[in-house]
C-alpha cells in the first residue's frame, strides 16, 4: 500500500518531469550530447520500470546522496531488466559503453543520477508518429 507522502511526490516529481523535456534541459547544460545520449539511452531501460509502476530504482537514483548508491541503483536496476529481458520480457538493454558513460557522469556530477531518474519518469518524445 502506497502513502499519501509517496502519492504526492510522485504526481509532484512527475509534472515537474512533464514540464521539461530534453531540449529544455539540454540549453545551458554542463553535459554533451553523447552524454546527453547515454542518459537518454539508459532511462529507456529505467522506462520499463516506471512502465510497470515499480519505482524502486528510479527513486534510489533520484534520492541517492553519493556516487556508490547511484551506481548501485543502477547496476541493480540493469541486473533485473536484464532479467526480465532473459524471460521474454521486452525490455531495452544499454551497451557497455553507454552504462559507462553514465557511470562516468556519477562520478562526475551526481546531479546527473536525478536528472537521469527524471527523464525515465518522463513520457517519450514521439518519434515517426510511435510513443
Amino acid at each position: 500500500m502506497k502513502s499519501f507522502l509517496f502519492d504526492e511526490k510522485l504526481i509532484y516529481i512527475k509534472s515537474w518531469v512533464k514540464a521539461m523535456t530534453a531540449e529544455t534541459i539540454r540549453k545551458g547544460s554542463q553535459f554533451e550530447e553523447g552524454e546527453w545520449n547515454a542518459l537518454m539511452d539508459v532511462a529507456r531501460t529505467l522506462r520499463f520500470f516506471v512502465i510497470e509502476s515499480r519505482y524502486g530504482h528510479v527513486d534510489r537514483l533520484a534520492n541517492a546522496f553519493n556516487k556508490f548508491i547511484a551506481q548501485t541503483a543502477l547496476q541493480e536496476a540493469l541486473r533485473e531488466a536484464r532479467s526480465a529481458a532473459d524471460a521474454g520480457e521486452k525490455v531495452h538493454i544499454p551497451s557497455e559503453d553507454v552504462v559507462k558513460k553514465v557511470v562516468d557522469l556519477f562520478y562526475r556530477d551526481l546531479s546527473s543520477a536525478r536528472i537521469l531518474a527524471a527523464l525515465a519518469l518522463a513520457y517519450p518524445e514521439k518519434v515517426g508518429g510511435e510513443k
